[in-house]
């Protein structure tokens, strides 16, 4: 007798367990896994990042920039370069102007007052064509360089 108490309760436990129906409640749908987006690059991102200049005559030699976008159409560049045998360093403002970027900038180079703008346009996916016009010292400079990354 002993015997068939426990049987008897095993056996009716189980029959409990599996009449038993789970509650719609906590049941989840499945869903379809999360696949991860990658933003779309932004037009001044093809400006971003570090150029530097191969140029070893003319106006300025040794032009190293770097461009830090602030917003989709908005950055800073800082930069440094020797011009006329002055070092010049300094950072400038550039806003995207659909495919190009106009850049302003002032400063004092070896005593010396400058301000310049220009405009820098994307050549290839290494090059960068910059343009530029301003004063030195109340003289008026304008060139031209290709940076490179």
């Amino acid at each position: 007798m002993n015997l068939k108490l426990p049987a008897l309760l095993g056996l009716l436990l189980t029959f409990a367990a599996c009449n038993s129906t789970p509650t719609t409640g906590n049941v989840t749908a499945p869903t379809a896994p999360q696949t991860p987006t990658t933003p779309a690059p932004t037009a001044i991102s093809a400006f971003a990042g570090t150029w530097h200049s191969t140029a070893a005559t003319g106006t300025c030699t040794s032009t190293a920039w770097t461009i830090t976008p602030t917003s989709e159409t908005a950055a800073t560049i800082a930069y440094s370069a020797t011009c006329a045998g002055v070092p010049v360093s300094g950072s400038a403002a550039g806003t995207l102007n659909g495919t190009s970027m106009n850049w302003t900038t002032s400063g004092n180079a070896g005593g010396c007052p400058f301000t310049l703008s220009g405009t820098s346009v994307p050549a290839a996916s290494t090059d960068l064509a910059i343009s530029y016009t301003g004063t030195v010292c109340g003289s008026a400079v304008s060139g031209r360089d290709t940076l490179q990354r």
